[in-house]
């Protein structure tokens, strides 16, 4: 029996588990997480006309472009939580198709097309963070273009240049230099769509430092360039824009990491995804020199793990933070397929076969390891069908401020109101770099205005905002339309 056949059972199967997940999440029209209703209130604001960022405002902690894009899907679309995941969900294909067109240049269409479904996968580690309205991929669509441009652009000048006449080798000048311009844009984009990928411009310089010998100034200075960019772009934030950068790298920043916990997440980040292992036994058993992709990628494995791991150890940190790390373990897994693959031909065919489908096997396993997790989160959300309900009877209720903190959209779309957000009140006012056990005087002054709260109960737990309900004197409504519902009308007592 051919070798190949477990290889393409596994990408029906990691088909199977991509289309299902798209059809779940692009025909969901409700918020997936209390973040996506409050980021998309941001994108509101903006197109409004109120700044993104200001004094006594607290906003989402990733970068604005998230805002910006956010806000232009609105634009067309209106106010659509659906669409904008639709067009953030773009950005997860283009990812998983740029890195399998990047590794697999020279390979077969089979080979391209499992790479791609492999990247794809990877969602299911990363709490399918490849279908939310969460900026992450396209931050590293940008990161990994710019790095591919960055890296690719000296050899490119170099290789015209040997083969051309003086004017020509200007115009391959003109060429690198634009090419550089391009992919020092694209860092920075990433950067202000999630600041983590900042890693990116990171890979250049460990690369020098672990294949460049003997070492050369220019090559050592020309790696530099990418994160003294963004270093640069950062402090001209931090002079003309503060209160963006206090949003951007000061709340976060401040954030707790829960170093202790690093130790635990780096076996769990090995032991749960055995396709790694796979690719460092070929490495071992193979002894090849690696490559020009190979020192790239080892490069890569070298800031993105650690990356990963540190980020995930902060407070409130989850899976989709193993992101980084998850596509460099994968990207070792591709370009060493083939060997791999060569090797399994050259068996006797009982043997080829049944190594093929040990390693298909694995590839299921490491993708698939978290399968009732995924199922979960597939079909969680932040409210339920009486969405409808609770807006039409805000409308109707002649309440004259209310506030809906846990789901914002619920008070514009019934009243127009540009609540506060209560997750970002909460991430902005950390003490001691966890949520306070205290609401914000923000959140208290919010409170202190409205007549009328939606309370939606989800599966991130807010016990400090129901105190905070009773404190100020609301009270639960029984409303029979609500029962059993994700919503809850509270009132101020007299009202």
């Amino acid at each position: 029996m051919s070798s190949r056949i477990p290889f393409w059972i596994v990408s029906v199967v990691l088909g199977l588990a991509a289309v299902c997940a798209i059809a779940v999440r692009w025909t969901e029209w409700l918020p997936i997480t209390p973040w996506e209703a409050s980021i998309a209130m941001e994108a509101v604001r903006f197109n409004a006309g109120l700044p993104l960022y200001e004094p006594g405002h607290a906003t989402h902690i990733y970068g604005p472009l998230l805002t910006l894009l956010l806000a232009a899907v609105f634009r067309v679309f209106g106010l659509n939580l659906l669409a904008a995941r639709i067009v953030f969900s773009l950005f997860g294909f283009a990812l998983a198709i740029l890195l399998s067109t990047i590794l697999c240049r020279d390979k077969s269409r089979g080979h391209w097309l499992l790479a791609a479904l492999l990247f794809f996968s990877v969602s299911l580690r990363t709490n399918l963070i490849f279908l939310t309205a969460q900026p992450d991929c396209a931050a590293v669509c940008c990161a990994v273009l710019g790095l591919y441009l960055w890296v690719t652009g000296d050899s490119s000048r170099k290789v015209e240049a040997a083969s051309c006449r003086l004017s020509k080798e200007k115009a391959a000048g003109s060429r690198f230099y634009l090419r550089s311009l391009v992919s020092l844009a694209l860092f920075v984009c990433a950067v202000l769509l999630k600041q983590t990928a900042a890693a990116f411009a990171l890979i250049p310089i460990v690369y020098v430092l672990l294949w460049q010998r003997p070492f050369n100034g220019r090559v050592i200075s020309r790696s530099v360039i990418p994160a003294a960019v963004i270093a640069l772009a950062l402090l001209m934030i931090r002079l003309f824009y503060p209160q963006m950068f206090s949003a951007v790298v000061e709340v976060p920043a401040a954030i707790k990491v829960y170093a202790e916990r690093a130790p635990g997440l780096i076996l769990y980040l090995f032991l749960t995804f055995p396709l790694f292992i796979i690719a460092l036994l070929i490495v071992i058993f193979q002894r090849k020199r690696p490559d020009e992709r190979e020192r790239w990628i080892w490069s890569a494995l070298v800031v993105l793990i650690p990356t990963s791991i540190w980020t995930i150890c902060k407070s409130g940190g989850s899976e989709n933070s193993l992101l980084f790390a998850y596509l460099a373990m994968t990207a070792l897994f591709v370009v060493k397929f083939e060997s791999l693959s060569g090797w399994m031909t050259r068996l006797p065919k009982w043997k080829g076969f049944a190594a093929a489908t040990a390693v298909a096997l694995v590839m299921i396993v490491s993708f698939g390891i978290e399968f009732r997790r995924d199922v979960a989160l597939l079909f969680a959300r932040c409210g339920d069908e009486k969405y409808d309900a609770i807006v039409s009877l805000l409308q109707g209720g002649g309440y004259h401020h209310v506030i809906s903190p846990q789901d914002p959209t619920i008070a514009y779309r019934a009243t127009g109101n540009l609540g506060r957000a209560l997750f970002f009140e909460l991430d902005t006012h950390a003490v001691n770099g966890n949520w306070p056990a205290e609401l914000p005087a923000s959140m208290q002054e919010e409170l202190a205005q409205a007549d009328c709260v939606v309370q939606v109960n989800s599966y991130v737990p807010t016990p400090v905002f129901e105190r905070g309900l009773r404190e100020y004197h609301f009270h639960p409504m029984t409303i029979e339309t609500l029962r059993n519902s994700a919503y809850t009308l509270w009132t101020k007592e007299g009202s």
